[in-house]
């Protein structure tokens, strides 16, 4: 019994550490609540300042909002979120969108509103909304690959915030 009791504990904790997938819809990208384990709001929000400033070059150009130990939003122009390949030609596509991060003790809340797309540098008037058919919300013909690029990198960017909170080292120093 007591073996069956410490295994469900482990497994209930192992499965709230992980952070929510983020998936990209006709509607955008829901917020996400991700549990942080009890540490205090202002300790997660120190985190997520050292965190910006070492993922972001300018993050005080880039910060909109900051509420101390509250929120913070960021505006961002996130690079190569997928690569066309039209006529043997490479595309590159960026996105601009808004981060906001809010914070509670043992719990912070990430949101993110996508914007518009830019190409080789050039802004588009393309949104993520372009991506999905209007009528039945699937991704329209050639837009797979732009679709799971957001994905990827969002998430990427929501686990490596996770992991800077958290403390936990990707393995990357040596």
């Amino acid at each position: 019994m007591k073996n069956l009791i410490l295994i469900a504990l482990l497994t209930s904790s192992v499965a709230f550490s992980q952070v929510p997938k983020l998936e990209l819809t006709p509607k955008g990208i829901e917020p996400v609540i991700v549990n942080a384990n009890m540490i205090p709001a202002s300790n997660i929000y120190a985190k997520t300042i050292e965190w910006i400033e070492a993922n972001y070059d300018n993050p005080d150009d880039m910060i909109v909002a900051n509420l101390e130990n509250k929120e913070l939003s960021l505006k961002v122009i996130e690079p190569k979120v997928w690569v066309s390949n039209r006529i043997g030609t490479d595309n590159n596509y960026d996105m601009e969108y808004t981060l906001k991060i809010e914070f509670k003790d043992g719990r912070y809340k990430i949101s993110y509103n996508l914007g518009n797309f830019e190409k080789n540098g050039t802004r588009l008037t393309t949104t993520y909304k372009d991506l999905f058919k209007k009528f039945d919300g699937s991704v329209k013909y050639n837009y797979d690959g732009a679709v799971s690029g957001i994905e990827e990198k969002l998430n990427e960017k929501t686990t490596s915030l996770y992991n800077h909170i958290m403390g936990i080292d990707n393995g990357e120093d040596w």
